[in-house]
């Protein structure tokens, strides 16, 4: 497989394919700085290029109505079904939540006191006390890990003073990162005409949340238990995406479920060479199974360029 990977990259590079890239590589690169690493090298070409299709593996057949699979070094698409259509995300919703809490807290530390009115929530919940005080961390476990909508309602009082005005955040946000065929009602992720997204947006939503590092570390957490600040209250949390924990290779991220949205995953996963990809996967008819089937074809389907 690197052999294949890396003679195709050869065939590009003296074919002008890649004619950009050659002046890249001796420019910006800076490939004749003797701190400049062969793993360097490796790695600035699969941001160049992107995986390489190996055409004599079959195609990928999945029955979520929409899916996309993207290489996260490199942003590239590697699979898409309907990945424009836009559709309910359920409680993926609570990725976006995760970021807006993230860029209002810089000191995961904050102690937060919990509403009386967050702990009404319907749905998936951590089972949050009235007046019972956590830490910005520790709600932010809740929620991504449990994928509890009294953490979820929390934030958005604490920071928006309302669900509307924490979701036009969460608009602005999505706005910024150029998430243009997604738009938020709540929080929490329940349906409404108006709370939608697509797969393409949802994966590059994804992609960016990966990139922090305390957002990544709690996706991958299969089960924990947090307390309040005096540790009188304890919450056991147990991810509800059955894959991460279940195969050493998925490292997160989260799922959705509710009648309009149907069974709903995120998932991602590292490959032998270190190589991620992430299979987003809307209204699926068994989303863990069909998001492993995506996540094991992306990374036997595709090579990367690896140091021989």
């Amino acid at each position: 497989m690197k052999t294949l990977s890396l003679l195709l990259v050869v065939i590009h590079f003296f074919t002008g394919a890649l004619s950009s890239i050659q002046s890249q590589l001796f420019g910006a690169f800076n490939i004749f700085d003797a701190n400049y690493s062969l793993e360097q090298f490796s790695r600035n070409l699969n941001l160049l290029i992107g995986p390489i299709r190996n055409s004599a593996y079959g195609d990928l057949e999945l029955q979520a109505r929409s899916a996309v699979i993207l290489d996260f070094e490199s942003n590239r698409t590697l699979f898409s079904k309907n990945p424009d259509e836009k559709l309910p995300m359920a409680s993926i919703t609570k990725i976006m939540t995760a970021l807006v809490v993230l860029d209002t807290y810089t000191n995961l530390e904050t102690v937060i006191t919990i509403p009386e009115a967050a702990t009404k929530s319907n749905g998936s919940r951590m089972y949050l006390y009235a007046g019972e005080s956590l830490t910005v961390r520790n709600l932010l476990k809740g929620l991504l890990i449990n994928s509890a909508n009294d953490a979820a309602l929390t934030f958005a009082l604490r920071i928006g003073g309302s669900t509307d005005k924490f979701a036009q955040m969460m608009n602005a946000k999505a706005t910024q990162l150029g998430l243009f065929s997604t738009h938020f009602v709540n929080p929490t992720g329940f349906d409404d005409p108006g709370h939608y997204s697509t797969a393409r947006d949802i994966a590059n939503l994804t992609r960016i949340g990966l990139m922090n590092p305390t957002f990544a570390e709690i996706v991958s957490v299969s089960k924990t238990t947090v307390y309040d600040v005096t540790r009188k209250f304890s919450h056991e949390l147990k991810n509800t995406n059955e894959l991460v924990g279940r195969y050493t290779n998925v490292i997160g991220v989260k799922t959705g479920t509710t009648e309009e949205a149907g069974q709903s995953l995120v998932a991602s996963a590292r490959g032998d060479s270190g190589q991620e990809v992430i299979a987003v996967l809307l209204n699926s008819p068994d989303r863990f199974e069909e998001g492993k089937k995506a996540l094991d074809w992306a990374l036997k389907a595709y090579s990367w360029v690896e140091v021989v």
